[in-house]
């Protein structure tokens, strides 16, 4: 199977083979990928990071070979630590991979820590929302999670839907812990939504943009609108 890497700040995956397909997701520099198939100006990819299949177009492939994508695939993973940092000449955003150890880049705890994940989701705030985004640039709500928990050395899924199966159940509020996750829906629907708990009934989250709101039974509060935005499905802590 042939391997490739990103070599650019960000590529945008695509549902379908076509410019006008929506995004939904970002490989992000230095993210690793499988080449599953070639249609015309279109390669379908499976990234390494969380498994997501998706159409790039075929002039950003950057191929690679067996022995270099095993070297990189087992190498220690650093991250760039600040919203948006210049690297070779690239901007990278928040939570890019690097493979050595770069200055102010920030090296992945080997447990899980949510304070590290934390620290790192507020630097985002204000970060606009892009449906399939993962950087400062723009970003969605799982993307958002999913960046800030894998610098804290917690790997999630790259959907909502699939993050909610990590980790195990809170059942009470008053139980929660910051750095645990809340999920949204309607009642047996998807799930469409997902934060992070950082403590005092209050949530960050993609919503608009990236941004810090109260948490109650019901759901997400939003004083600006004075209402709740989103509907309360569940708690998950992943330790």
């Amino acid at each position: 199977m042939e391997h490739g890497i990103c070599t650019l700040s960000a590529i945008a995956i695509r549902k379908e083979n076509s410019h006008s397909s929506e995004m939904v997701s970002q490989l992000l520099y230095n993210e690793l990928y499988e080449k599953l198939d070639e249609q015309t100006e279109w390669t379908l990819i499976r990234t390494v990071f969380d498994h997501y299949e998706g159409w790039i177009q075929s002039k950003q492939h950057h191929a690679i070979d067996e022995n270099e994508f095993k070297r990189l695939k087992s190498s220690k993973l650093f991250f760039v630590n600040e919203p948006v940092s210049k690297y070779k000449g690239k901007l990278l955003s928040l939570g890019t991979p690097l493979y050595s150890s770069e200055e102010g880049a920030l090296q992945a705890p080997t447990h899980f820590d949510a304070e590290v994940m934390i620290e790192n989701a507020k630097k985002l705030l204000g970060t606009p929302y892009l449906w399939g985004g993962r950087t400062a640039f723009g970003i969605d709500c799982s993307g958002f999670v999913q960046v800030c928990a894998r610098m804290a050395g917690l790997d999630l899924p790259r959907d909502a839907s699939q993050q909610i199966r990590c980790g195990e159940l809170v059942y009470f509020l008053q139980e929660t812990l910051p750095g645990d996750l809340a999920f949204f829906g309607t009642e047996n629907g998807p799930i469409t939504h997902v934060g992070i708990l950082i403590g005092n009934e209050q949530i960050l989250h993609c919503s608009g943009q990236v941004r810090i709101d109260y948490l109650d039974q019901t759901g997400i509060f939003n004083k600006e609108l004075n209402q709740h935005t989103h509907q309360l499905m569940a708690i998950k802590r992943n330790v």
